[in-house]
């Protein structure tokens, strides 16, 4: 590679970047979906009830060529009108990743959780997706367990979107979808950073705020985009939300990608807007909603307690008659040597 090349990669780069960031972006989304002022939402904050939000955290304690051992923890965090009302926990849960091992672990969280074996088996081709779903789980577990405490007018709020990337979510996500209707509780899910695109390329959420401001519409707001405005999605036929882009506060940083139940619409969509925006106003992250901070801050796994939990493992191999040089061998990362070099 030469100065050339990447001289001419850089340009490239820049002018893709231009590419999907035209100046007139918000008239040609405009123009693509018919939208008006009138199709933006005005949303007064109001707090209809509480807001349970749900997020969880996974990493990976050990890893080897086939077998690794990941960490997993979902936190539920529930405010009502500015207060927490209780903070609820699954602590922190380690599972084995590996050719036999993928299924029984999994098997045995999927029944825990939902007191049914899972329709389709973990594959553990990709450790850190098998990670992630073994998080999801936990996560969607957790959901199903909180809703039992909830009424009408409470919203659960989930960190990501109504959609699964694994089979046997469908099922309970589905029925987490039918309770909460029959309940009359709210459901949403918000995506801190989305791939969503339209036209080919271009990006959602960027596209609706330069609209707003084109159309003069103050925030806080939020707009329905129907599917057939967008971009392709990956698991389209796991899809359990309409696609809706808010900016929940007037001092916001930024817009967000959110996802209602399919049909969500009128009063039902307009009061869990209101009481996303009623607890948007955090200063330390204006305009998101502040339980899912919580939630976050609570579950994340951090690398202290990543370096706890690796010598934990160690020490019981240890007392297990397992020596260092057998766990190098099994665990052992010939990166880490080239590294110090």
């Amino acid at each position: 590679m030469t100065a050339d090349n990447y001289r001419e990669d850089l340009e490239r780069a820049v002018g893709r970047i231009r590419e999907i960031t035209p100046p007139d972006l918000a008239a040609r989304f405009q123009e693509h979906g018919g939208f008006d002022a009138p199709s933006f939402i005005s949303v007064a904050p109001s707090w209809t009830g509480q807001v349970v939000a749900i997020d969880g955290s996974n990493a990976m304690v050990v890893e080897g060529g086939s077998f690794s051992v990941g960490a997993i923890r979902a936190v539920a965090s529930c405010f009502s009108r500015g207060t927490r009302a209780f903070l609820a926990g699954t602590g922190i849960r380690l599972v084995s990743i590996g050719r036999e091992e993928r299924d029984r672990d999994f098997a045995d969280l999927y029944r825990e959780c939902f007191g049914c074996d899972p329709i389709t088996a973990l594959d553990d081709r990709d450790r850190v997706l098998a990670a992630s779903i073994f998080r999801d789980t936990l996560e969607y577990g957790t959901a199903t367990t909180i809703l039992e405490k909830l009424n009408e007018t409470d919203v659960i709020l989930l960190d990501g979107a109504l959609r699964v990337s694994h089979a046997s979510h469908d099922p309970p996500i589905s029925a987490l979808v039918r309770q909460c209707a029959r309940k009359g509780i709210g459901l949403a899910a918000v995506t801190k950073r989305t791939t969503a695109t339209w036209g080919g390329g271009f990006p959602l959420v960027r596209s609706v705020v330069a609209l707003s401001a084109r159309l003069g519409v103050s925030a806080p707001w939020c707009l329905r985009v129907p599917d057939n405005l967008l971009d392709g999605t990956r698991y389209r036929e796991w899809v359990h939300g309409d696609t809706w882009v808010g900016l929940l506060h007037p001092r916001a940083g930024t817009a967000f990608k959110m996802e209602l139940p399919r049909g969500t619409t009128g009063e039902s969509a307009l009061g869990v807007f209101s009481t996303l925006a009623a607890c948007s106003d955090d200063g330390r992250v204006t305009g998101y909603p502040y339980p899912l901070l919580d939630a976050h801050r609570h579950a994340a796994i951090t690398g202290d307690t990543l370096v706890q939990l690796r010598q934990n493992l160690i020490r019981k191999l240890d007392q297990s008659g397992l020596n260092f040089s057998d766990f190098r061998d099994l665990f052992g990362d010939y990166h880490d040597e080239l590294e110090r070099y």
